[in-house]
């Protein structure tokens, strides 16, 4: 009786140890390489704060991927600012210039390649890409999935070009709108530009357009953007006079490339309460969410799948249609 007791004494215990051992491993993980806690300030509450992690949480994970999205969310960021841009073929992915030559295995411009040459490409460069060896540049339908199960809003940047290079873009509108629409987000996502041709267009399309501007100048960029119809804008080095005036008008203002706690606490002491930020997190990240952990992995899997699919009955069917037309010659 003794022996039976001790034995299920100590499988308790066991049972213990590893439920603990697990709990550590999910629920207690060390702040990320890279990462600073905004509660490290002595001014700053960090629950006024509205923070949009910078091309997901980039300091800690390659930019504008799954993994910077949901480390983003992991730690407690209320929103994720993410580069998007249209492929040859119409498709919205998420990545910042315009060559995938530097931050890719492969080459070429995102404009003159398709959705499904793109995945095939794997990133290779970036903050602590080792820790992500697999990472593709994920389509924005992907990147919406991860911010939603992690709740946290989408500011989405359309960076400059060309004049053709702006126009391809400018012609895409419509099917970003329609991907915005699919997920319910065209209301409250909101789309940066620093071109306003664009940020017109994202207008007349029903979208939430906001300026980017490098140093806002006092009154000038708040009255740009109220007689555009401009949700806000976005910048750095923006003044109390210039904040306070775009809180009059109602406009947001979205405070960017903010990486230390001396610059947040000047942002906040000058009144802005939206701070974008590559490394600036409100805790260590909590556990994973299974959900959005899966959709990673297996969105990405299926993309491979379906586009390998697609590219073998093209070839089949072209090769059909070429056997007939041969067909049809030699008769």
């Amino acid at each position: 009786m003794k022996k039976t007791i001790f034995k299920r004494t100590l499988a308790v215990a066991l049972c213990l140890l590893m439920l603990c051992a697990c709990g550590v491993s999910a629920f207690a993980a060390a702040l990320p390489d890279g990462a600073v806690l905004l509660s490290n300030s002595k001014t700053i509450d960090p629950d006024q704060v509205n923070l949009i992690a910078y091309r997901g949480l980039s300091a800690c994970a390659p930019e504008n991927t799954l993994a910077a999205i949901e480390l983003a969310g992991r730690c407690g960021c209320n929103g994720v600012a993410l580069d998007i841009q249209p492929t040859l073929d119409g498709e919205w992915v998420c990545f910042a210039g315009v060559s995938v030559d530097m931050n890719t295995n492969g080459s070429g411009t995102v404009s003159t390649l398709t959705a499904a040459q793109l995945d095939e490409l794997t990133i290779d460069r970036g903050s602590h890409v080792s820790d992500y060896p697999n990472e593709k540049i994920p389509t924005l339908r992907q990147a919406i999935v991860v911010a939603q199960l992690y709740k946290m809003k989408l500011v989405l940047t359309i960076n400059g070009g060309t004049t053709e290079e702006l126009q391809f873009v400018i012609d895409k509108l419509d099917t970003l709108m329609t991907t915005l629409k699919l997920f319910g987000v065209e209301k409250t996502a909101t789309i940066v530009s620093a071109d306003q041709r664009v940020l017109d267009a994202v207008k007349a399309a029903g979208g939430r357009p906001a300026l980017n501007t490098l140093v806002p100048i006092p009154l000038l960029v708040v009255n740009t953007c109220v007689t555009n119809g401009y949700v806000g804008f976005a910048g750095r080095y923006v003044d109390p006079l210039t904040i306070k005036n775009a809180a009059d008008q109602g406009l947001e203002v979205y405070g960017t490339n903010v990486t230390t706690i001396f610059e947040a606490e000047t942002y906040y002491k000058a009144g802005m309460r939206t701070i974008v930020s590559q490394n600036l997190v409100k805790h260590e990240p909590t556990e994973v969410n299974v959900a959005a952990s899966a959709f990673s992995k297996v969105s990405t899997w299926l993309r491979t799948i379906i586009n390998k699919a697609v590219a073998f009955f093209q070839k089949l069917l072209k090769d059909f249609a070429l056997d007939q037309l041969f067909g049809s010659l030699r008769a």
